[in-house]
């Protein structure tokens, strides 16, 4: 998507590992928690890369139906459940952005959510996609574009790239105005 926009990057992988369950802390909101672990990997990247770059980073997040924080599944059987438990309800999405200086400063921090709502999924297409392993390293288990594509019954109120992890309606015109769209990001 950053491509796409005509920002120039290169992708790293944070030393950073998600919590295996995401959890607020002291009265913080699921956004709060979004924006926090983003903050979390931006900084393990500039502990790592310190240099010349700015450093972009996000985590993204799914709120259940009932309320609970749901990160990316560790295993089939939560996939299972996760995907499971969207069905015929909605959920939101939250995608945390943390945008770092080349100083390792926090320039920006900021979170977008979209509601998504599924219909009814199969138990034998839940099963074969599982069998995939595409469910792995995805918020919620599922990676929205694909889905779609796969025909599944999904539809989202909000900006579809924050559900795939990066809100790109709140992210370009922050990148446009510090000089990166078509630039060095």
């Amino acid at each position: 998507m950053l491509a796409e926009a005509g920002v120039v990057f290169v992708q790293l992988s944070p030393e950073f590992s998600d919590p295996l369950s995401p959890v607020t802390e002291g009265g913080e909101t699921a956004a709060g928690l979004a924006e926090r672990l983003a903050l979390a990997k931006g900084r393990s990247l500039c502990a790592v890369h310190p240099g010349d770059d700015w450093i972009l980073a996000s985590d993204t997040l799914c709120v259940g139906a009932g309320g609970e924080v749901l990160g990316t599944p560790v295993g089939v059987e939560e996939a299972r459940a996760m995907l499971r438990g969207f069905m015929n309800c909605d959920h939101q999405v939250i995608t945390g952005v943390a945008l770092l200086d080349p100083a390792g400063e926090v320039n920006r921090v900021f979170s977008d959510a979209a509601v998504v709502t599924w219909g009814e999924v199969g138990d034998e297409v839940i099963e074969a996609y599982l069998g995939t392993d595409a469910w792995r390293d995805k918020a919620g288990g599922y990676n929205l574009f694909d889905r779609l594509e796969a025909g599944w019954p999904i539809e989202v109120e909000g900006d579809e790239t924050t559900v795939v992890g990066l809100p790109m309606r709140r992210l370009l015109p922050v990148l446009a105005e510090l000089g990166f769209v078509g630039g060095r990001a």
